[in-house]
Order: structure tokens, then C-alpha cells, then sequence
């Protein structure tokens, strides 16, 4: 029963992500066909990364408490919200009324993975850490590249049915696993109150939203950045890259970290590779050192999120997987929106925004210092 809630588990992570960057492909189309401006689109997106803020602690906090009650209500409202979107695909209001749903269950999804990994497979952390973040960035990927394919070949039904099939299946099997014996932790505010103070929880969360940030100041900027020397076309190409072979890291680097206990050294090595890379960048932003370092990073740092979210499920008491969690997730996302917003600052020329992209990278480095080398 627990290999059941484990794939629903999956599934749900998927449709999630999926919801989350549905429109994203497609904005300015959607917006003509809805009769709406490309912001109230991008609205559709941008309650997310609001929610998530919001509701990360509590649902940190419901996750340790009652793990089948957490990932049952996160994989609900995620099959609601992308129900919810399929019957009123026309309609703005109901779009809207669907990410929200969805978005509220975003953090139930995402901040399981820890504690699923230490009560469904205890022996096996960081083969389901690693499957649940592939999910995750498959979602991504599935949605930003099929996206304009699915809405040019059937319109918003096309683009909003597969999430929602997929969305019900997890919920589905989800519902089929809940029955499953799990290791018996229940989390409390005390035990949130003495994770908080956890130098070490912190950190972790600062790399992480440092690591983010690089992503998506990318995923935002890099296409005008790079217009300004005449490869703006190169930056789909190469950040799609780098999400695809950051599937293939996910697969394969954090085992290989766990059996090696080398999750600080990991932290280190791509820091330390990304801030030559950048400044590689800012010196000869060519079409070849585009396509073949953005993907290398891709590869390598992607699998960050399952290697950090391993660390928290070995080495933290299974009580509090949850508001680790949670408590990573609240200083990443924090880290991710100042510094995507500061990246306009350093726009005007490849030259600063990849020096800008360095110096994050060099204060992941600083950061990853101070954490204990095994």
C-alpha cells in the first residue's frame, strides 16, 4: 500500500507544478482569448509563490502532525483547483478560483518530501527525495514545453485537461494508499519552536533560496539580458537544456552524495563551479559558452533541492520533517523574490548581470562554510 501512496504522492507533485506554470507558455494569447492584460495572466501564476509563503509553516506543522491528513488534503485541493479550471476554462474568475485552490495545496505537496521519505521507505531517503523532485521538475517541464503545443492544437480545454486527469489519478491512489502503516511521529508547536532554532535549518534555507534565485533570475531575465548582444534566442534553448539534464542529476547525484555522506562537499563543488561559470559568462557571453554552461549547471545544481531535503530527513528527527521543511521553504522563497527583483538593477549588460549571478553563487559558497563538513 505504501509503493500506492508514494506514486500518488508523485502524480499530485507533477499536476501541481503543472498547474502552477500552465499559462506561462501562453500568456499573451490567453490573455487576448479571456479578454484580460498579460498581468492578470501572470497573476494566475504569481499566487503561488504568495501561498506558498503564507502557508508553509502551517502546513510544515499539519505534515508532522498527521502526515496522511497533509499530503490527503494537499493532493485534494490539487485535483480540485485543476478540476475547477477544466469546467470554466473561459472564465477568468474560475481560473483564478483554481490556482488558488491548487496553490493552497502547493505546500502540503512540497514540503512532504522529507517527512515521506522517513515514513514510507526509511531505508531508502533519498530514492523517494529523488523521485518526488523529478516529479516536481517534470511538472515544470511538462507544462513550459508542450504548453503552446497542447493550447495551439485545442485551445484552454487541451491545455487544462492533462494536469486534471493526472491531478485526479494522484489523488486516486493517494486515497488507495492511506491505509498504509507509517513510522508513527507526530510533530507539535514545541517541536516547531526548537527546529526554528536550529542555526542549520537557516542555513540550508539560504542556499537553497540562493540556488533558486539563480534559476529563476534566469528563467525571468536571461532572454533580454542576452538580447543586448544578440543572443536572445539562445536562452529558451539553453535553460531547457539545463532543465533536462537536471532531471538526469536528480536521478543520480543525490544517492550518490547520501552513500558518500558528501552533502556539504556537493553544496561546495557547485558553488564553487557556478561562480566560474558565471564569470565565465560575463567575459565571453558566446553562443557556445550559453549553450554548454547553463546546461552544466542545470545538471549540477538542480539536484540541490532533493540532496537538502535527504539532509533534513536523515538528520532530523522524524517529528519535525515537516516544519523543516517548512522553515527552508519560508527563507528560500524569501531570498528568491528580493533577489529576482534586485536582478533589474544589473540588466543593462551581460557583463554585471552575470557578475551579479557570481556574487550570489560566491554567497552560496560563504554559506555553505558554515555548515558541518560531514
Amino acid at each position: 500500500m505504501r509503493i500506492l501512496l508514494l506514486a500518488g504522492l508523485a502524480l499530485s507533485v507533477f499536476a501541481s507544478q503543472a498547474v502552477w506554470v500552465t499559462f506561462s507558455p501562453v500568456a499573451s494569447l490567453v490573455a487576448v482569448e479571456l479578454g484580460v492584460s498579460k498581468e492578470l495572466v501572470g497573476l494566475l501564476a504569481l499566487v503561488y509563490p504568495i501561498l506558498f509563503l503564507l502557508l508553509t509553516i502551517p502546513s510544515g506543522l499539519l505534515l508532522d502532525r498527521s502526515f496522511k491528513a497533509g499530503v490527503g488534503l494537499g493532493s485534494l485541493l490539487t485535483a480540485a483547483g485543476a478540476g475547477v479550471r477544466l469546467a470554466g476554462p473561459g472564465s477568468y474568475e474560475i481560473l483564478l478560483a483554481g490556482q488558488i485552490l491548487a496553490g493552497v495545496g502547493q505546500p502540503l505537496l512540497l514540503n512532504s518530501f522529507a517527512p515521506a521519505a522517513s515514513r514510507l521507505y526509511p531505508g531508502r531517503k533519498e530514492l523517494v527525495v529523488s523521485l518526488l523532485s523529478f516529479s516536481m521538475y517534470l511538472g515544470i517541464i511538462y507544462a513550459l514545453g508542450l504548453g503552446y503545443n497542447l493550447y495551439r492544437a485545442g485551445g484552454l480545454t487541451l491545455l487544462l485537461a492533462p494536469p486534471a486527469l493526472v491531478a485526479l489519478a494522484g489523488l486516486i491512489l493517494i486515497v488507495a494508499g492511506l491505509p498504509s502503516s507509517l513510522e508513527p511521529y507526530r510533530g507539535s508547536l514545541a517541536s516547531l519552536a526548537r527546529t526554528a532554532r536550529s542555526r542549520e535549518v537557516w542555513l540550508l534555507g539560504v542556499i537553497l533560496g540562493l540556488g533558486v534565485a539563480l534559476f529563476d533570475n534566469m528563467s525571468i531575465w536571461l532572454e533580454p539580458v542576452l538580447s543586448e548582444v544578440g543572443l536572445g534566442d539562445k536562452a529558451g534553448g539553453a535553460l531547457a537544456l539545463s532543465m533536462l539534464l537536471g532531471l538526469a542529476g536528480v536521478s543520480l547525484i543525490p544517492g550518490l552524495v547520501a552513500r558518500r555522506s558528501a552533502r556539504t562537499l556537493y553544496i561546495r563543488l557547485v558553488s564553487g563551479v557556478a561562480i566560474l561559470v558565471f564569470i565565465a559568462l560575463s567575459i565571453a557571453p558566446r553562443d557556445y559558452t550559453v549553450g554548454l554552461l547553463i546546461p552544466l549547471l542545470g545538471l549540477l545544481m538542480l539536484p540541490a533541492y532533493p540532496v537538502i531535503m535527504e539532509w533534513v530527513s536523515r538528520f532530523y528527527p522524524g517529528e519535525v520533517h515537516g516544519s523543516a521543511s517548512g522553515l527552508i521553504g519560508l527563507s528560500s522563497r524569501i531570498l528568491t523574490v528580493a533577489l529576482a527583483s534586485m536582478a533589474v538593477l544589473f540588466i543593462d549588460s551581460p557583463r554585471s548581470y552575470f557578475l551579479f549571478l557570481a556574487l550570489l553563487s560566491a554567497c552560496a559558497l560563504g554559506v555553505s562554510l558554515l555548515l558541518p563538513r560531514r
